[in-house]
């Protein structure tokens, strides 16, 4: 009888083990699992943030190349399109010293919308909409460390546009701060931007991100700002907004607004079709949704357009072939 009650009562601590392991096991989250929705908006986004994670998970890698410095001209002819030719002598390091042998040049250029995304560069001058012709970004390195033109260097770019417009401006580009980025018009009359039948060509004494753009709509009154409407786990801590206009290659980030909790775009044309986008990072899940309006205009003026949106669980994958495609 001793012998039973034993036996019973050694099952009935196995099985009473086995449960408390099973309990335990469910209050240990998978790595990278979210516990719980984090509705903390931040004054300052950092690059420590899942929304500025995301950006790097999403950014495409530069065309690669290298050309030799010495007393003659050198010419890349890239497969992106873009001919580079650098003049002999043209390069200087950090402390004014000229620098001569091989030079690595790392080169993107960016014509679809998508990839302006990928690459977080909206095409907005102070707030100002903008049309891109193209951006281009050129940076050049010896032995990995970065180098710089000599003062009287400049730089001659090609490529092939279409269509071409003669309102094209030079504009160069400048990182505000790590969730803003800016086009600034070129003002150095020695930097030259000239239209051909099948693009443009730029002479330049300054590298990095150039831009050729105009000014959209700068004299129409009837502007709007679009502003989203998200759930509440979707923060400027771990997502980013961009306006996406349809009819022309123009992207416009709208940036978070603590405030108020929303996500709000500068003043933009009325009775324009465009593609708001919204990518999110949280845990190791990436978000997507898209989503077309037109700017609107209410009895002939202008209106803060609110819209709402539900991001969904995308896989990365998924997220580049949209953006491929935008």
């Amino acid at each position: 009888m001793n012998k039973k009650i034993a036996t019973l009562l050694l099952t009935a601590c196995i099985l009473f083990l086995n449960a408390c392991k099973k309990d335990s096991d469910v209050f240990i989250p998978d790595p990278g699992q979210v516990t719980g929705p984090d509705t903390n908006w931040v004054n300052s986004i950092t690059s420590s943030m899942p929304a500025s994670i995301m950006k790097t998970n999403l950014l495409i890698d530069p065309y690669r190349d290298s050309f030799e410095v010495n007393a003659n001209y050198a010419t890349i002819n890239t497969s992106l399109g873009l001919q580079c030719i650098f003049p002999p002598n043209c390069c200087i390091d950090n402390l004014g010293v000229a620098v001569t042998g091989k030079v690595q040049v790392e080169i993107y250029v960016i014509k679809k919308k998508g990839d302006m995304v990928r690459m977080d560069k909206p095409t907005t001058s102070d707030g100002r909409l903008l049309v891109s012709g193209g951006e281009i970004f050129i940076n050049l390195l010896k032995n990995g460390q970065p180098i710089t033109l000599a003062p009287s260097a400049k730089v001659y770019l090609r490529y092939i546009d279409y269509p071409v417009s003669t309102q094209m401006k030079l504009f160069y580009g400048e990182i505000i701060n790590i969730e803003r980025f800016n086009w600034n018009i070129n003002h150095d009359t020695t930097n030259l931007l000239a239209a051909f039948n099948q693009g443009y060509e730029i002479s330049t004494k300054r590298l990095h991100w150039i831009n050729c753009d105009y000014f959209y709509d700068t004299t129409t009154s009837n502007r709007t700002k679009v502003q989203t409407e998200l759930p509440p786990n979707f923060t400027n801590a771990n997502t980013y907004v961009y306006l996406v206009f349809n009819d022309m290659r123009a992207v416009m980030g709208m940036y978070g607004e603590p405030s108020v909790k929303k996500f709000i775009s500068s003043t933009v044309p009325t009775g324009k079709a465009v593609t708001i986008v919204v990518l999110s990072k949280q845990g190791n899940d990436f978000y997507l949704r898209k989503q077309t309006v037109t700017t609107a205009l209410s009895s002939g003026v202008s209106v803060n357009q609110n819209v709402s949106i539900t991001p969904l669980k995308t896989a990365r994958a998924d997220i580049l072939s949209f953006l491929a495609n935008l």
